[in-house]
């Protein structure tokens, strides 16, 4: 009995001692060093922030370039002793300066290019030499405007063959379609990270039709197929320039129909519009306010002319920066400036030259072959035309500071 107490007792103390608690784990306090340990290692987990790229484009523009008998004479002069048969080059040597460091360079091309088999012609039914076209890429323009009311001086045929003339060239156009299918097919140009649409329309072809069932497409300005282009243009694109031909000739205010036409290209989200047709200069302004205003160039005038009065010799460039901060961002539309030119030529029609304003000088202004016509000129009216047309805000410096 005595054996069977013992060794209970001992089972007793065997669970007690089994039972009992360890003592708890105890973590050493945080010091100095071991807090800064702990960050560094934090820190060191963490990807890094990426900061978004920004994408930069740069855009200019230039108006009408016509070649008038007297044009193709000069640049038949100028080929003299090589192996040309005309040579436009030397007209556009100060501009081929200019446009070098932008990235889109526009122009609108106004007489048709058709090649072998076309006489060449003039005012009132023009096609230029090939040669023309030639300068204007040699000069580095890369968009080239086609819709505008003397796209169908030679007819259909003389509309194809200057396609085929663009086609052969460096350089995308826009405003005259061998369908309906390829109009409907919006050219975009991706440069620099940065896609542009580019939209062309005319008001008129001077009431020369196609053929019937001809293929040819032809952008007249329609206000619901304008409308349906630019918001489609929207979808694609980051950022939509539209080329219009309209207007009143020889006018320096934009007609009603002008500003409506604008306003809808800007209420259906059209970044930019570039238009062109009267000959003159007129307003450059923008459309609405904050991020979705529209900047309007009404009409940058005469690139390349014959015609007869002083404001058709004044022209302008229209150029601009494009900004989007990241792959998906908003384009924005930056530094705007306006660039005043004047086309110069003499008495003889010769020496065709595309100045810029600023390096133009009074003498020259005086002995201009506008003469030829009984017409002359100064260079404080050419300036006086710039400065009451387009806005200070746009305006080069050295036309601010006389304006200010």
């Amino acid at each position: 009995m005595k054996k069977l107490f013992l060794l209970c007792l001992c089972l007793c103390l065997c669970l007690a001692a089994c039972g009992e608690k360890m003592p708890p784990e105890t973590t050493p306090p945080m010091t100095e060093a071991t807090e800064t340990s702990a960050a560094t290692i934090l820190t060191e987990e963490l990807p890094p922030v990426k900061e978004p790229t920004l994408y930069k484009l740069s855009f200019i523009g230039a108006g009408d370039n016509m070649a008038y008998y007297g044009n193709v004479r000069d640049a038949k002069k100028n080929a003299e002793g090589t192996n040309l048969v005309y040579d436009f080059r030397p007209s556009y040597t100060d501009i081929k300066t200019v446009i070098a460091d932008y990235d889109l360079r526009f122009i609108n091309q106004e007489t048709l290019m058709c090649g072998g088999g076309y006489d060449l012609s003039y005012y009132p039914r023009f096609n230029s030499p090939q040669e023309l076209g030639d300068a204007v890429v040699d000069t580095g323009f890369n968009v080239v405007g086609l819709a505008n009311n003397h796209m169908l001086d030679r007819g259909e045929r003389g509309l194809l063959a200057t396609l085929d003339y663009w086609d052969s060239q460096p350089v995308t156009h826009i405003g005259a379609y061998r369908s309906e299918e390829d109009f409907e097919k919006i050219t975009v140009v991706e440069q620099n990270g940065i896609r542009v649409a580019l939209l062309s329309f005319t008001y008129s072809t001077n009431g020369i039709k196609l053929p019937k069932g001809s293929t040819v497409y032809i952008p007249y300005i329609d206000n619901d197929t304008i409308a349906r282009k630019v918001r489609e243009a929207e979808e694609i694109a980051d950022l939509t320039v539209v080329s219009m031909h309209w207007g009143y000739e020889n006018t320096f205010k934009p007609s009603d129909a002008q500003r409506e036409v604008a306003a809808l290209i800007h209420e259906n989200g059209g970044d930019v519009i570039v238009g062109h047709h009267p000959h003159c200069l007129q307003p450059v302004e923008w459309i609405g306010e904050g991020e979705g205003r529209t900047l309007c160039v009404y009409s940058l005038g005469n690139f390349m002319s014959e015609m007869a009065q002083d404001y058709n010799i004044l022209g302008g460039m229209i150029a601009f920066d494009v900004e989007k901060l990241g792959e998906n961002g908003r384009a924005s539309v930056t530094n705007v400036r306006f660039i005043p030119t004047v086309f110069d030529y003499t008495r003889s029609f010769y020496n065709n030259h595309i100045f810029l304003l600023e390096d133009y000088t009074d003498a020259q202004a005086k002995a201009h072959g506008i003469a030829y016509y009984g017409n002359h000129t100064t260079l404080d009216r050419l300036v006086g035309y710039v400065k009451k047309t387009i806005d200070a805000e746009f305006l080069p410096d050295f036309l601010k500071s006389e304006t200010e």
